[in-house]
């Protein structure tokens, strides 16, 4: 007989994976698997647990301010939430919360926190014993930084949930839904893995690919993985040597007219045979084979294939953005131009008072544009200025990321669209030669 599988009422997949407690008790009520009488002594046994740990918190002192209270509370559930995500299916946890004390729960929750925070300091520190040589800034500071700044703040009694730092560098792959230790302790292994990848090139060869990607990577808030991984695919799929990375201009450009004209599951397809024979080439560990399976379907969506850039070799261009203004006077420029209700008003302020090429680029991304006004401003300035503006906020613009640089660097590239053909080169060949002297950025508005 064939052996029959026990129906699920709950699926995981619909579940809150940063508030699993909350989330499986609505799913419970809807489902009918808890009744009123059973919430109304969860909460009760909550409150309960509140009332203790808030003992802990004040050295016996039951007193304590509002927002503290609810900090603590939140942390409580988040903490009972890891404890029923050890339960084999939601339907147990469920069942767990019907037969066993809240405050068992949150032991349990309290001993797989330690467990998991242990494990991820693991792999921190290995990740740190064999950082690859990146020269992007993000990577570093996140990984050395950041990360450390979260083991010394995080606080698994009375703030559990908190992550306390942004994690800036992006992964490859979509972190989940998941707070506190769970978060970090997923995002440290999805960095891991592409150390790992990133170690198996040497330094020099991932920096000229990441050239080809983008010359200004190292300033970019990029994922420097993805585009080593598409690059290894594609000597694979051009018959280049993958342990250099090298494939050639051609190359790249044959295999990108070829991925153009195949569907989303053909190209997945090719980049999974590909990355079969990738795995043989450098003997992938189990967890970094998994994981770069996991990464093809996002790069299916969008694979696009180029080769190494050795700006070293090139002819280059030195521009400097020139001196700022003191940044008593550029706040005060700045907030008269928000101020300003029409757009040719905003230009004469900045004719008349903007003579530096550093204070056009901060006034650009600080004083809320339109992009039809931005046009007008990229309108009165020069060839010259428009090409160092490009080199500084370069397409494409899905790189940067933040709002008011993605903004500009739109705009940049439609406005250079705009122009005739003749200064669109013009335009490029400039802005690919250039090195910027940069200069300090203005204090925060």
């Amino acid at each position: 007989m064939n052996r029959l599988e026990k129906i699920r009422i709950i699926e995981k997949e619909s579940l809150d994976g940063e508030f699993y407690f909350q989330s499986l008790m609505e799913h419970a009520r809807v489902k009918g698997l808890v009744t009123d009488d059973d919430i109304e002594r969860l909460q009760y046994d909550c409150l309960a647990l509140l009332a203790h740990r808030v003992e802990r918190f004040n050295a016996g002192d039951s007193s304590i301010r509002v927002e503290a209270a609810q900090a603590i509370m939140a942390s409580n559930l988040f903490t009972i939430g890891i404890g029923l995500k050890t339960c084999q299916t939601p339907d147990d946890a469920v069942a767990a919360l019907q037969n066993e004390p809240i405050a068992e729960l949150y032991k349990k929750g309290q001993k797989r926190i330690d467990t998991m925070l242990s494990a991820t300091k693991t792999i921190h520190a290995n990740l740190l014993r064999q950082l690859a040589d990146i020269r992007n800034v993000f990577y570093r500071a996140t990984i050395e930084d950041g990360i450390k700044g979260f083991f010394k703040r995080y606080d698994p009694d009375f703030g559990a949930q908190e992550i306390h730092i942004t994690a800036d560098y992006p992964a490859c792959i979509a972190m989940p839904k998941l707070a506190g230790i769970e978060f970090i302790h997923a995002y440290l292994e999805a960095l891991f893995h592409e150390n790992q990848f990133c170690l198996l090139f040497a330094p020099d060869d991932l920096h000229h690919l990441l050239c080809g990607y983008e010359e200004g990577y190292q300033e970019l808030l990029i994922n420097v993985y993805e585009p080593a991984l598409t690059a290894a695919l594609g000597c694979v799929l051009a018959h280049t040597d993958a342990h250099r990375l090298d494939i050639s201009e051609d190359g790249a450009a044959r295999l990108n007219r070829l991925f153009a004209g195949m569907a989303k599951s053909e190209a997945l397809t090719a980049l999974q045979n590909a990355a079969y024979e990738l795995k043989g080439m450098f003997d992938f560990s189990p967890g970094l084979e998994q994981y770069v399976q996991g990464s093809l379907p996002h790069l299916a969506d969008r694979v696009h294939f180029f080769a190494p850039a050795y700006p070293e070799n090139r002819a280059t261009l030195h521009f400097s953005f020139g001196e700022k203004m003191d940044d008593g006077r550029y706040r005060k420029i700045a907030e008269e131009i928000m101020q300003c209700r029409f757009a040719q008003d905003k230009l004469a302020i900045i004719k008349e008072e903007i003579h530096s090429l550093a204070d056009m680029k901060d006034i650009l991304l600080d004083a809320e544009w339109t992009p039809e006004e931005i046009a007008l401003v990229l309108g009165a300035l020069g060839l010259p200025e428009i090409a160092a503006l490009s080199k500084k906020y370069p397409v494409p613009f899905e790189m940067v990321l933040r709002e008011q640089e993605r903004t500009l660097s739109e705009s940049l590239h439609a406005f250079v669209c705009s122009l005739p053909a003749e200064q669109q080169a013009w335009v490029s060949k400039a802005a690919a030669a250039i090195v910027i002297d940069s200069a300090p950025l203005h204090q925060n508005l």
